[in-house]
């Protein structure tokens, strides 16, 4: 707390500075009566005035604490967004596919009788039996076969996979609890204090 003397006011009333005089109470000093004392029947003694002061009082600042410093506590919630993303909804495959052989019919020369010698025997008109050495050619001939052009195989029909887009719910910033302190709050406030006590004394009374 802080004090600050802002001035200092005299309540000083008229009165109060007036000399006061004893009025009709006897002087104890002298046996003088009345607000003066004359030289005649005082003979020689000296009077006194009882003289009072007031009090002076002044007025401080003083900064005094109105409210605490305070902190709260905010929470500050998990940010959500969306997210596009490409998923694969069917993986790719293969199909498998059989071909069959392949045929063909072909032509081709072949041999029918080898030909070569051979002993022949004949009788002739007149009855008489003949032995002769035969040559014979070859003979020939043609026929139609089937022959496989190209064999039976099996082929493989790739299937690509399949795609398409969805969208995600992910998280871009996690739950946050922040801290937020208010300052104290301070306030000035004036108050009045006793500066000097007030005081009493004797004064010799004049003329």
């Amino acid at each position: 707390m802080t004090h600050k003397v802002l001035g200092i006011s005299a309540f000083t009333a008229s009165a109060f500075s007036a000399v006061l005089l004893l009025g009709s109470t006897a002087a104890q000093a002298g046996g003088c009566y009345g607000s003066s004392c004359r030289p005649a029947p005082c003979r020689g003694s000296a009077c006194y005035n009882l003289v009072q002061t007031p009090p002076v009082y002044g007025t401080i600042a003083e900064t005094q604490l109105v409210r605490k410093a305070q902190t709260h506590r905010r929470i500050v919630p998990a940010q959500y967004d969306y997210v596009t993303e490409k998923v694969m909804i069917q993986p790719a495959r293969q199909i498998p596919h059989h071909v069959p052989a392949q045929y063909s019919s072909i032509q081709e020369k072949v041999l029918i009788s080898p030909g070569g010698k051979r002993w022949e025997v004949t009788t002739d008109a007149h009855g008489r039996t003949t032995g002769c050495w035969v040559y014979d050619k070859p003979q020939y001939g043609f026929r139609q076969r089937t022959v496989e052009v190209s064999p039976a195989r099996t082929e493989y029909e790739t299937i690509p996979a399949v795609y398409t887009q969805r969208q995600r719910k992910v998280m871009v910033q996690p739950t946050q609890v922040l801290h937020e302190t208010v300052p104290a709050v301070y306030e000035t406030r004036h108050r009045k204090v006793l500066v000097s006590h007030g005081s009493q004394h004797w004064q010799k009374a004049g003329y």
